[in-house]
């Protein structure tokens, strides 16, 4: 096995692989939707086995499998299950909405995966509608709980912070670290819906941070190794509460990932304007080109991003295809 090392000296370990751009949801804050009617260029699950069986040979351990919405592929539970059998990749995990969790999390475990991170944004019926359009925080809230139930832990809530539309909630997710073992994790809000939603709704960290820290005493603590959270727990809680800051600080010296798009397509960072295709060869099964167009997307995998550029269409695109 060989290692993935860029540049700046970084290993390369992860791969975040968004497996569909399709979603269930239209979030407000979200420029990636793409209905699930709409025919999508999608790797089949025996193209998936042949790409990451080449990764883990380069020294991938871990994979985040990633959307759009993933639990929409009816095969998921199969690709999870490709993924675990390479024997090399040690740590598979889900981003999801959490709307068909509650159905899935017993055969994903089954499979292989080892934890999943759930989308939620409200506590609040009315406002779960108002961001993402559909009536599923009933089915988000026991998606949760079957995933504690099928023991996929540590669980990690992510929201979005946004200001004027879900401020109310911020103390009260941040209470789930204290009843459960998760770790609520909140996320400044990015400029992917276009500059007029972004400096509404802007919120930064520290003010997140404040409001917790007016009911609560919290005391720093660390993640794990390539975390890009910086993570608090309340005293005496049974998780923890992390803050993902793009845009008003940057996490770059740490990152060891690298994003692969359903449709084949690698950035070497989440704020690339270059990318690397790997659709014909993983397609043709050439393993020798799959490994030098890896190695190719690493290579160009710059030191850190600059600032964010709310009118920048490029940026918004990309974030349309990685979906974060």
């Amino acid at each position: 096995m060989t290692s993935l090392i860029d540049k700046f000296g970084r290993k390369i370990t992860y791969i975040r692989f968004s497996v569909t751009p399709r979603c269930n949801f239209n979030c407000v804050y979200c420029n990636s939707h793409t209905s699930v009617e709409d025919k999508a260029e999608e790797f089949t699950t025996e193209d998936i086995e042949f790409l990451f069986n080449v990764a883990a040979d380069l020294g991938i351990t871990k994979v985040r499998l990633t959307g759009g919405e993933p639990l929409l592929r009816k095969d998921i539970v199969q690709i999870v299950k490709v993924l675990h059998d390479t024997g090399k990749i040690k740590e598979i995990v889900l981003t999801t909405n959490g709307y068909f969790l509650k159905f899935l999390a017993r055969d994903l475990k089954k499979a292989g995966l080892t934890r999943v991170n759930i989308s939620l944004d409200t506590l609040r019926e009315d406002v779960f509608k108002n961001i993402t359009g559909v009536n599923g925080l009933s089915l988000v809230k026991s998606g949760i709980e079957e995933s504690i139930k099928q023991n996929l832990l540590p669980i990690k809530i992510n929201t979005v912070l946004m200001k004027g539309i879900n401020d109310e909630d911020i103390v009260h997710i941040a209470e789930l670290s204290v009843n459960y073992p998760v770790i609520v994790r909140f996320i400044e809000l990015m400029p992917v819906k276009g500059s007029n939603f972004w400096r509404k709704h802007y919120m930064s960290f520290n003010e997140a941070i404040s409001r917790i820290k007016s009911k609560y005493e919290l005391e720093f603590t660390t993640g794990a190794k390539g975390e890009v959270a910086t993570y608090y727990k309340v005293i005496g809680s049974n998780g923890k509460i992390g803050f993902i800051t793009p845009v008003s600080q940057h996490f770059c010296a740490e990152c060891n990932r690298i994003r692969i798009t359903a449709s084949g397509k690698i950035y070497p960072c989440l704020f690339s304007k270059e990318y690397v295709s790997i659709w014909d060869a993983v397609k043709s099964r050439d393993a020798a080109l799959t490994e030098k167009l890896i190695r190719k997307s690493v290579d160009i995998k710059p030191k850190e991003h600059g600032p964010i550029d709310e009118n920048d269409q490029d940026f918004i695109n990309n974030m349309r295809e990685l979906g974060g």
